[in-house]
């Protein structure tokens, strides 16, 4: 059996495994992924991230970032947060880190014992969504009991968020695939439910796409508070509560800033 050294990180129970690829090369193929990410046979994921050589000069690192199936997702931002506290651990100088995704360069920076991460411009046009044809973004047309009509939202990958009067009752199991999986979304897309605490604090759950329901979703934090920004229900800085803690979000010149915990596991 081939031995791989990987480590086991969460941001509020959003679990990752981590391989780090930059002294090891190792092949990372569908098998893998699905082995490392199975719950009762392997390590058990949300999703596996490899840390990577920089592919530009100016940036610290390069992510890829898998789902349990194998498919490539383009943005995590509780997984950028984890690599960031492996790369601050590595050099307790450094206060900033341009970290490469399919998403774009992110930056990162320490704050307190939390990390901070810009995960860069957040926008409803519906062909950058994308949508499969035009319509109104912050009033999508998918009925959900309970809940408004959904906000699409791009954060570098897509999002669909629904403003409701209580979360407890939904059936994400129920729901969550269809809306994942619906004619809208070519691309698939990510699915948040959200009630509103007051202007500053909100509720999530979440549905992530290629994972399922996770604990947290840091790009799915920075959609709903976008979406609820932009429909004028909060403001644009905001708490952000999900089962295991909170993220604070920040929307700053249409730029989401996410701060919250990063921990390792093993």
């Amino acid at each position: 059996m081939q031995k791989i050294e990987f480590t086991k990180m969460h941001g509020l129970g959003n679990d990752f495994v981590i391989i780090d690829k930059r002294s090891n090369e190792i092949e990372i193929n569908d098998n893998l992924i699905q082995k490392l990410s199975d719950r009762r046979t392997g390590a058990g994921c949300d999703q596996l991230i490899t840390i990577n050589d920089p592919k530009k000069k100016d940036a610290d690192i390069s992510i890829d970032i898998f789902n349990p199936a194998g498919d490539k997702a383009e943005a995590c931002g509780n997984g950028t947060r984890c690599v960031a506290k492996i790369l601050f651990n590595e050099n307790n100088e450094k206060e900033k880190l341009k970290i490469q995704s399919d998403a774009g360069t992110l930056i990162a920076k320490k704050v307190g014992d939390q990390i901070s991460v810009n995960m860069g411009i957040v926008t409803t046009e519906w062909d950058r969504i994308p949508l499969s044809k035009e319509m109104n973004t912050l009033n999508v047309p998918i009925h959900v009991d309970g809940f408004d009509s959904g906000v699409a939202v791009n954060i570098g990958n897509p999002h669909v968020v629904f403003f409701g009067k209580s979360i407890e009752k939904i059936n994400l199991n129920e729901i969550g695939p269809k809306i994942e999986q619906h004619h809208f979304f070519p691309n698939k897309t990510n699915v948040e439910f959200i009630e509103i605490v007051n202007s500053n604090k909100i509720k999530m759950k979440v549905w992530e796409r290629g994972a399922g329901i996770t604990l947290a979703c840091g790009s799915g934090a920075c959609a709903a508070v976008y979406a609820g920004w932009k429909k004028k229900l909060i403001e644009n800085n905001a708490e952000v509560q999900l089962e295991k803690g909170s993220l604070h979000i920040s929307i700053v010149n249409n730029e989401a800033i996410m701060t919250g915990p990063a921990e390792i596991s093993y």
